[in-house]
């Protein structure tokens, strides 16, 4: 078995990179404040950037969604999400934090409020 301790005169490896995952909350507080169920609810992003995705799991304060695409964190949406049964939801969102798994982003948004329907509807 090798060792992982470095040889005597080599150079050290070049610093890491940081991770695109963020922490989901600041120190000291809860990650989960509500239980999540799945979901398969469709959500579309209406701004910053115009986006279709999927709910992944859904709580009474947030949603983890799935999408072709990158969300920031800290960026906030403007969402409607579609329900199975058809109920239209729109809600104002906080990505908390966002990772990339294969060509797809993973995010976990904050529901922060609702919002006026869009103009037209």
């Amino acid at each position: 078995m090798a060792s992982k301790l470095p040889k005597p005169g080599s150079q050290p490896p070049p610093p890491r990179k940081h991770s695109e995952v963020r922490p989901s909350v600041r120190a000291g507080e809860e990650r989960r404040r509500a239980d999540r169920w799945t979901s398969d609810a469709r959500v579309e992003i209406l701004s910053p950037l115009q986006v279709d995705a999927t709910a992944l799991d859904v709580s009474t304060t947030g949603m983890q969604i799935v999408l072709d695409g990158w969300l920031s964190t800290g960026t906030l949406l403007d969402v409607r999400i579609t329900t199975r049964l058809g109920r239209t939801i729109l809600k104002r969102a906080r990505v908390i934090w966002a990772r990339r798994v294969g060509d797809e982003c993973v995010a976990g948004l904050n529901l922060v409020g609702s919002i006026a329907p869009p103009p037209g509807e």
